[in-house]
């Protein structure tokens, strides 16, 4: 439920004391609820309902469904036979309306692919960061997941991009939370921390093609 808060603060374009204003808590205190060090109080999500009335009770607290109300019909649109490949130039989420939004027209519809996990996306990877496990042109999918296996590869939906890396959970000496995003390719590219507060989403890697 906190990375759900996290998505919707930045799909309202709110910060953490405005999101603290809306619901008529102390920003100190839903700061301490969002980095998991309070235990999340019995009416806050009737405060955030009544804050944002266009969200979805089933999404808000079980992840389930669309996040708004009047997005549940577009879901009727998405094709079921099919999956978006994400376009070469996505550099800003949120990943999710790409491939169950607005932004789904943006992308190339591609037959599903039986053989992997069910998947939500595809995306031809552009880059020599994680060579050489994984190569350029390489096409990954991906599954939105709210359980989190540290040491192994996810695609992070950021405010400032998506990234492809391993990724080890990271508590400076304050308690604060970072997500540790490494690179197989560690000799050009060294490890950094993104604090854990920006991760907008995690989606697990399910499978590749490769193009021999």
């Amino acid at each position: 439920m906190r990375e759900r808060i996290h998505k919707l603060m930045h799909r309202e374009g709110i910060t953490q004391r405005e999101f603290a204003k809306r619901i008529g808590r102390i920003p100190s205190n839903v700061s301490l609820i969002l980095n998991g060090e309070r235990r999340i109080p019995r009416n806050f999500t009737n405060d955030v309902l009544k804050a944002f009335p266009g969200i979805r009770r089933d999404w808000l607290v079980f992840g389930d469904g669309m996040m708004y109300e009047h997005e549940e019909r577009k879901v009727y649109d998405i094709p079921t036979d099919t999956r978006p490949r994400l376009p070469k130039n996505v550099s800003y989420g949120p990943l999710d309306e790409y491939y169950r939004g607005e932004k789904r027209k943006l992308c190339q519809e591609k037959p599903i692919i039986a053989q992997f996990s069910e998947y939500d996306f595809s995306i031809i990877l552009k880059n020599d960061r994680m060579l050489p496990t994984y190569r350029p042109s390489d096409e990954l999918f991906f599954k939105e997941t709210e359980i989190y296996e540290w040491g192994n590869d996810y695609l992070l939906d950021t405010k400032e991009g998506p990234k492809f890396k391993k990724i080890y959970l990271y508590k400076d000496d304050d308690g604060k939370e970072f997500i540790r995003c490494v690179s197989y390719n560690k000799e050009k590219y060294p490890d950094f921390l993104i604090p854990r507060d920006k991760v907008i989403g995690y989606y697990k890697l399910v499978g590749v093609l490769r193009i021999l």
